[in-house]
């Protein structure tokens, strides 16, 4: 694996490449907004590396990326437009994509504007709708107040669910909602790994928090920006590329609506469901992973 921070319209944006002599290729994208692909990196990449050319890379302003400045203008094309700008450089006709959540919402954003530029896109339990997923998210936050005699969770959920609110305010109400669930907000999100372990993977490759903090501007310009609200459910007939759906049966981003909105609007969409996963198939079950992400993009019989 070869990493490095290579210059892409003007910033330094970190890139690892895996198996770099091979002609097929994945470009990761993470999630977040400003999750990094650590996580990713940690199995999955070297794993997938062995039949593919795997390329992750830490968005504009992300981690080990450089960071974005208080007055620079950013927003959801700039990360469309450097992840053009790297498959120019790298000289790669065409790539799959493979999105993680706000990393799916890319996925399908880059699909629209640079059709040409991808063979085909897996979606990794991907948020088409902030407004459908943080809804979801409550809702499971909820159920988990209900469980565990939370009063003051529950009346939190209870307002916000019971109003006809923006996405835009239903992302800024998760903000409230975790406050009072504490360290139980990540079990909302893991279901075969604990939290604890979860960390353990993400500090085991970077325990700098000074590197985290420099998140919290681009994920703050996204959301002032409101680009990443817009429901992208309904603009999904417009990609033509083939498509795989991988989503974990507890995971409360991709719910039973974004399923279901997927498969009636995306031309012959496919599911593949992880039993004993949340939000992270690729951590949860790895091998099942691995392997569905090979068969589609190999197009390998079983």
């Amino acid at each position: 694996m070869n990493s490095s921070k290579i210059s892409i319209r003007g910033t330094q944006i970190y890139v690892e490449d895996y198996n770099s002599d091979c002609n097929e290729v994945l470009l990761y994208l993470h999630g977040g907004p400003g999750a990094s692909c650590v996580d990713f990196s940690y199995y999955q990449a070297k794993a997938l590396s062995k039949s593919l050319r795997v390329i992750a890379l830490d968005q504009r302003g992300v981690l080990r990326s450089d960071p974005i400045g208080i007055d620079e203008q950013f927003g959801i094309n700039d990360i469309i437009q450097d992840l053009e700008e790297l498959r120019i450089q790298f000289n790669i006709s065409k790539w799959t994509l493979l999105g993680h959540s706000f990393g799916g919402y890319l996925a399908a954003k880059y699909a629209l504007i640079y059709p040409n530029s991808i063979e085909k896109i897996i979606f990794e339990a991907p948020c088409f709708d902030v407004l459908k997923a943080t809804r979801s998210i409550i809702s499971m936050a909820k159920n988990h107040s209900i469980k565990n005699r939370m009063a003051d969770l529950a009346d939190v959920c209870d307002y916000y669910l019971s109003e006809n609110n923006s996405a835009n305010v239903m992302w800024n109400a998760l903000g409230e909602v975790f406050q009072v669930l504490g360290e139980d907000k990540d079990l909302l999100y893991l279901h075969s790994i604990t939290p604890q372990r979860y960390n353990e993977i993400i500090e085991s490759q970077i325990c700098s928090n000074e590197l985290w903090e420099k998140n919290i501007i681009h994920n703050q310009k996204l959301q002032d920006e409101g680009g990443f609200f817009e429901d992208l459910l309904p603009i999904l007939p417009k990609i033509s590329h083939p498509t795989l759906l991988l989503a974990g049966t507890y995971d409360p981003v991709c719910c039973g609506e974004q399923q279901s909105g997927y498969l009636n609007n995306i031309q012959n969409g496919q599911i593949i469901n992880f039993e004993r996963s949340a939000h992270f198939p690729r951590l949860e079950q790895p091998e099942k992973y691995t392997t569905e992400v090979l068969k589609f993009i190999l197009e390998i019989e079983t």
